[in-house]
């Protein structure tokens, strides 16, 4: 979606069909916006950012397909709300904008909640969604200041600190299902699995402090810190002959994904390194 950093889950699928099944995509790559390394010339936020709203009731509707026995390990949560990651303001407005009024949507704080969004959103889908932040109105459209999160990411419903093997690898096998249907049907079967794990801690300025415990020991492991994402395989999970995940440090979220090279390759971030995995 176009001028505002959106969940992280939604752009990267949308950027990685663009990639597969250019023509396919067109239309809707379009309308929800380009990532910045896709741009000829970087294009700025400005103060007012609008986007459809058509894609809402469209996305809630295909993920409610999925079946209850995905669901059981790994679940998505629709609570749509901003996140400030910069430090800075919130945006002075939010609101659904029709051919006949201006309707706005509360946005709650501290937590960021917009617990009107889904409802009116869904209620007005000819219309659009805007956002009015003068503060960050010179930045690059794909700056992350200022974060609106859907909850489009499938995420563990387990949050103890210690994930078992066999938990995790159900939870990627069922995230993927998720994943698939946030992507036209004709371009699922080129769709990469989902043998990665992301780590986001509550507090995204934490340290990560995590392990994979082999036998009796744990060994600590170092995740790629990509975004705020600390990002792990669970192939090298397995390979070590590790039982379980262990998470210490604070409160976090673990969602299966794909590797940090995919996601950058597919429109997330810039690519660097060829060897990185």
């Amino acid at each position: 979606m176009t001028n505002l950093s959106l969940d992280g889950s939604l752009k990267f699928w949308l950027n990685w069909c663009m990639k597969i099944q250019l023509s396919f995509l067109t239309a809707i790559f379009l309308s929800l916006g380009t990532s910045q390394a896709a741009q000829a010339e970087p294009k700025l936020r400005g103060e007012v950012f609008c986007f459809p709203a058509k894609h809402v009731p469209k996305l809630v509707e295909k993920l409610g397909e999925v079946d209850a026995s995905r669901r059981d390990v790994v679940d998505v949560s629709l609570k749509p709300k901003f996140l400030i990651k910069d430090g800075g303001d919130w945006p002075q407005r939010f609101f659904i904008k029709t051919s006949r009024a201006e309707i706005d949507l509360p946005i709650e704080k501290p937590s960021g909640a917009t617990p009107t969004f889904l409802e009116t959103a869904m209620a007005n889908a000819k219309g659009e969604i805007c956002v009015t932040d003068k503060a960050r109105a010179g930045r690059p459209q794909n700056d992350e200041g200022l974060y609106f999160e859907m909850g489009l990411s499938p995420l563990f419903h387990n949050r103890s600190g210690q994930h078992e093997i066999a938990e995790l690898k159900k939870g990627a096998k069922d995230g993927k299902k998720f994943y698939k249907k946030m992507i036209p049907a004709a371009a699922r079967m080129f769709m990469p699995d989902t043998k990665y794990l992301a780590v986001r801690y509550d507090d995204f300025r934490l340290t990560s402090q995590i392990f994979a415990r082999i036998g009796e020991t744990e060994i600590a492991i170092t995740p790629k810190l990509f975004k705020d994402m600390h990002v792990l395989s669970l192939d090298e999970l397995k390979d070590m002959g590790a039982s379980a995940l262990l998470i210490k440090g604070g409160t976090y979220q673990l969602q299966p994904t794909v590797s940090v090279k995919t996601m950058k390759r597919f429109g997330w971030g810039e690519e660097k390194d060829e060897n990185e995995k």
